[in-house]
């Protein structure tokens, strides 16, 4: 680096005088620094979701088709469960790519995706696969994917609360399931149940305030 001892200043790059004064620039024992610095490189954001979600899926598959081979008078019903998970992750992926509310994507794809998985174990004969397993599952992976997203993401609290807490409350019905005693096992349904009342619960406590005011702005109130 140069310097000039009339401007006081130092000047970078190749030039003999001062480009203020045009007085001779004499060289001083400091490096130059870079005018393009080089960027360290970035870590993909996405990475950890990524992971979080492939995790899941195979082990909710692995689960699922074990079961299957365990009960296969039931119907191949774990195909159904694969696929379902099959296109929970790709909405993730899509939402992520086209920056919606990722959140709400989201539960409006487990939403749809439920209903169209009762609706297929209705039009084959009704074996209750569908709110056995399926149902317990999407809704307690829901609320698990729903919590590694916002803190992957670094949302804010407005922006993932009330969808966390919807699928909590929606997480909360098996018990009617389990009440009125048809479901074929209780296990995935009391899995569920578990996970939605903890995650109700830790909403009220550690973010009960905020919940409050963001229910008031969104319902105007």
């Amino acid at each position: 680096m140069k310097y000039c001892e009339k401007c006081k200043a130092n000047v970078v790059g190749t030039a003999t005088y001062c480009p203020l004064c045009q007085n001779k620039l004499v060289l001083t024992e400091i490096k130059d620094d870079e005018i393009f610095p080089v960027l360290p490189p970035t870590k993909d954001r996405y990475s950890l979701l990524f992971k979080v979600l492939t995790f899941f899926s195979l082990a909710v598959s692995i689960l699922s088709i074990t079961l299957n081979f365990l009960q296969p008078r039931e119907g191949w019903w774990s195909i159904l469960v694969v696929g379902t998970l099959g296109c929970v992750w790709l909405s993730v992926v899509v939402a992520i790519i086209k920056h919606r509310n990722i959140l709400k994507y989201l539960l409006y794809q487990i939403l749809i995706i439920l209903l169209f998985t009762i609706f297929v174990d209705y039009r084959i004969g009704w074996y209750g696969w569908s709110i056995t397993y399926v149902l317990p599952i999407i809704f307690t992976g829901a609320m698990i994917v729903m919590y590694s997203l916002s803190k992957i993401l670094k949302l804010e609290t407005g922006d993932y609360m009330i969808y966390l807490l919807l699928d909590a409350l929606f997480g909360i019905i098996p018990i009617i399931f389990i009440g009125s005693d048809i479901v074929q096992t209780d296990l995935p349904s009391m899995i569920c149940i578990i996970v939605s009342l903890v995650s109700v619960t830790a909403l009220i406590v550690f973010e009960g305030r905020n919940m409050y005011n963001e229910l008031k702005r969104r319902l105007h109130v």
